[in-house]
């Protein structure tokens, strides 16, 4: 069952760069709340997996039950491929564990540390936040989210934009803020890092990326009557900006054709029928993994209550 969690564990990390398609016709907000339980969901199904495939063979090793040849052989039938089987399962989790555990440090370093002093630029209130400007020619707009919440933008963006345009531009980055991106920010680079070694896992978290500043630009447009216009202009007068991965800026190159070719569109939305159909795959990926992790459960009790009846 291990090896069916693993499976189920790598399809639902896939499915975010799988269902891209379809994810664009879903409101930006609800795909990427979806392809974040995706992710989530799937990172840890895959560790668990391997973790109840590498179990038996660990602890055979150390005699934790002090079975005898019977009960070492069901051990061995929860975890088909033998002991070299079961040690690779383990030394993969390992990995896995602390590449993800690596990453996140790293988040949580960078959101400690990252903050624009107030001796630095032009600092006044925008909102709950802070609104700071940077003497910088370079065309730049990101979010920090520290405490309180910093907008931060360049004086070469606040001239090549009309006071228009820059306005939906700081309410992109306040949406960030507001609804707490930096969260999935975290998440994606953590599964990003864990599971490097899966090809799909670039293309789902870049779904996850780009759901995040599609939905930060659905909140800005709706502030004003034409703000999918404004928003609209205003990236293509932005290039893209060199920032680090761990924080959202308005101009991340990776994301600008997508989100520019949905403000040309409506705001979008599926009838009931697309979306049990969008939902489909995670919903059976989600109950086969349950399943899995039932009947191991189920084995394990059967195990344990067997021990006392096994010749030691």
């Amino acid at each position: 069952m291990g090896v069916l969690l693993v499976l189920a564990g790598l399809g639902l990390v896939a499915l975010p760069g799988l269902l891209r398609g379809f994810g664009r016709r879903l409101a930006p907000r609800d795909w990427a709340r979806l392809s974040a339980v995706a992710l989530a969901g799937g990172f840890g199904v895959f560790e668990l997996g391997l973790l109840l495939y590498a179990a038996p063979t660990v602890l055979a090793a150390v005699d934790a039950f002090g079975l005898a040849a019977f009960c070492r052989q069901m051990l061995g039938g929860v975890a088909p491929g033998g002991a070299a089987a079961g040690w690779t399962a383990g030394a993969v989790a390992t990995l896995v564990a602390g590449s993800g555990a690596m990453s996140l440090m790293k988040g949580h370093r960078i959101h400690r540390s990252t903050r624009v002093e107030p001796w630095l630029g032009e600092h006044t209130r925008l909102g709950r936040h802070e609104l700071v400007v940077l003497p910088r020619d370079e065309l730049v707009a990101l979010s920090v989210d520290c405490h309180g919440g910093q907008v931060v933008v360049s004086s070469g963006l606040v001239g090549a934009l009309r006071h228009d345009e820059l306005d939906v531009v700081l309410a992109h980055e306040a949406a960030h803020l507001d609804h707490g991106h930096q969260r999935y920010v975290t998440l994606a680079s953590v599964v990003r890092r864990g599971l490097a070694f899966f090809p799909l896992t670039a293309r789902s978290v870049t779904a996850l990326v780009v759901a995040l500043e599609r939905w930060a630009d659905e909140v800005a447009a709706a502030t004003t009557e034409d703000g999918r216009a404004r928003l609209r202009n205003s990236l293509l007068r932005v290039t893209a900006s060199v920032v680090g991965p761990e924080l959202a800026a308005f101009s991340a190159a990776d994301t600008v054709a997508e989100r520019l070719g949905a403000l040309e569109a409506p705001s979008p939305g599926l009838e009931v029928g697309s979306l049990g159909l969008l939902y489909s795959p995670g919903l059976a990926l989600g109950v086969a993994s349950v399943a899995g992790l039932a009947f191991w459960v189920s084995s394990l009790q059967m195990l344990i209550q067997m021990t006392g009846r096994c010749p030691l």
